[in-house]
Formats: structure tokens, sequence, C-alpha cells
């Protein structure tokens, strides 16, 4: 995910060469541990692109950044997910202020994988 954060900074663009191998290896592990956390998996992956597809048609965020989410999914629990994808647009909400209230640019998007990453550190540290 590191990976996916810096060439969103560096390029603005996330690359399938570090969504699609996140992704499988989330969903390898969870093959690994069981049929049950595979179907879990694959079912957190589902409803997280239910979610986000309609925040993408009304250009919320960007394709890369769904992709990167849902490859987050497959390591993540729903409840997991959930509280990573709220505070993803909570932390990217802070950041749109503050780029507001200190750029004098009116019009300025923000690289929306770094409150994701942000948000999945405080989800797997338990600290939301």
């Amino acid at each position: 995910m590191s990976g996916a954060v810096l060439t969103d900074l560096c390029k603005d663009k996330i690359y399938n060469l570090w969504v699609v191998p996140g992704m499988l290896t989330g969903l390898i592990i969870a093959l690994f541990q069981g049929r049950g956390r595979l179907l879990d998996a694959l079912f957190t992956v589902a409803v997280s692109f239910l979610i986000l597809i309609p925040v993408y048609l009304v250009k919320g965020i960007a394709a890369g950044d769904v992709k990167l989410l849902l490859s987050t999914a497959s390591f993540l629990s729903l409840q997991e997910m959930y509280s990573c994808l709220l505070f993803s647009f909570l932390i990217a909400g802070a950041i749109s202020l503050a780029v507001l209230v200190f750029s004098r640019k009116k019009k300025k998007t923000i690289h929306f994988a770094v409150p994701v990453l942000a948000s999945t550190f405080l989800v797997l540290g338990g600290l939301v």
C-alpha cells in the first residue's frame, strides 16, 4: 500500500502493479486461513465495491482509489473495512478543509491514498 501512496503523491496515479498483487495476496492469505475466511474476504471486497461505485460515479474518488480500497478490503473483516472507509473519508475531509483554509488555489484535489493508508493504520492498530 505504501508504494501506491508514493506513486499517487509523485505521479498522481495508483498503478495496478501495486493493487492487483496486494489484493491477490490478501485473498491467498484468506484462502490459507480457511474457506470461510476466503468467503468473508470476497464478501468484504464485494460490499466495498458496491459502496464505492456510487462515490466513483459522482467523481468523489478516482478509479485508482477504488482499486486501492478493494485491495485493502481483501485483508480486513467487513467491520474493519467499514471503519477504514469511514475514517478515510473523515481524514480526507480534514485534509480538504486544511487545503481550503491555507491554500490560495480553490480548486485543488487531494491524494486519497494518504487518508486510506492512515485509516488502515488506525484500524489495524486498534485505535478506531
